[in-house]
């Protein structure tokens, strides 16, 4: 570019000018920015606590690689079952216990009674020969002070299927145990070492079996049956538990019905899904021969009461 003076020509080169005019937009741009961002601030500061809140506004988008936490079902309320096998021939009663599912606690409350109990004179095993299990169901209520809700009655058979199609579990035995009892076609083995041992369906009723008659420790009777329930009602299991219900009034002489088991699918899912959170409870029981004492009575009551 020329511009022509008196004295000569002056020169202003073209690529100075553009360069210069090129910076000073630049400026004009670093100035916006930095005022904007000022700006940007303190509107932050004013309106949110922090930088989390103004882009998430509380929420959380969950990606692939995250588990979503699974809401379960608000439930409340106590079902109190009892369970008791007999053997094949219904001549005599292997074992026999109380369970309470305490839904609003989220808790297992167990109770494991002297099979040859006696109430009023008559034992356990006279009163379920003359009307089965819910001849049980009504003479323990009435004992006892509570409400018992349901039975199931299983032969060693029907027992033994039923737990099998549960599964199996590990439990940590205190003890070596190697023990056969029963008499006639009733007999049972256990063989155990200490130390965490595989429990499949057999050697849970011998096992409850072996503590409740020959030892008649109930506390450790308790033990392995509410480990039991925390292991083998289970998610997997939830997710077949209408075939296993199926199985279970196949398997089992009982007053639960299918109205029962579907308004108590919530509940199941609950002790299925948070088993291993649910809080265990035993109440243990002391007798006078075959009596037992006041003290049990009073304290299954504060149990198993609703």
């Amino acid at each position: 570019m020329k511009i022509f003076k008196n004295r000569g020509d002056i020169y202003f080169p073209k690529s100075t000018y553009k360069s210069s005019k090129e910076t000073q937009i630049l400026r004009v741009l670093l100035v916006f920015i930095v005022i904007f961002t000022v700006a940007f601030i303190v509107f932050l500061s004013q309106h949110y606590s922090s930088a989390a809140d103004f882009f998430g506004k509380g929420e959380i988008t969950v990606t692939e690689n995250e588990v979503q936490e699974e809401i379960l079902p608000e439930i409340e309320g106590k079902t109190n079952f009892l369970v008791f096998e007999t053997d094949e021939d219904k001549t005599a009663i292997n074992f026999i216990f109380l369970v309470q599912a305490d839904k609003t606690n989220k808790a297992y409350k167990v109770c494991s009674l002297f099979r040859g109990m006696k109430i009023d004179g008559k034992s356990l095993y006279d009163i379920y020969s003359t009307g089965g299990g819910a001849s049980l169901q009504t003479k323990l209520t009435e004992y006892l002070g509570i409400q018992i809700d349901y039975f199931a009655e299983f032969d060693t058979t029907s027992f033994n299927n039923f737990v099998t199609k549960l599964g199996t579990f590990i439990y940590p035995i205190s003890e070596d145990i190697k023990f056969t009892g029963g008499k006639g076609d009733n007999k049972y083995t256990v063989h155990l070492n200490e130390g965490e041992q595989k429990i499949d369906a057999q050697t849970l009723s011998n096992l409850i079996r072996y503590y409740s008659d020959e030892k008649k420790n109930y506390s450790a009777e308790n033990e392995i049956i509410l480990y039991s329930l925390t292991r083998l009602f289970n998610a997997d299991n939830y997710e077949d538990c209408d075939s296993l219900f199926r199985l279970f009034i196949k398997s089992a002489t009982t007053n639960v019905t299918v109205r029962n088991f579907e308004n108590n699918k919530n509940a199941l899912m609950v002790f299925c899904k948070a088993n291993t959170s649910i809080t265990l409870y035993s109440a243990d029981t002391k007798y006078e021969g075959k009596t037992i004492t006041q003290d049990s009575v009073k304290e299954i009551k504060g149990y198993f009461s609703k």
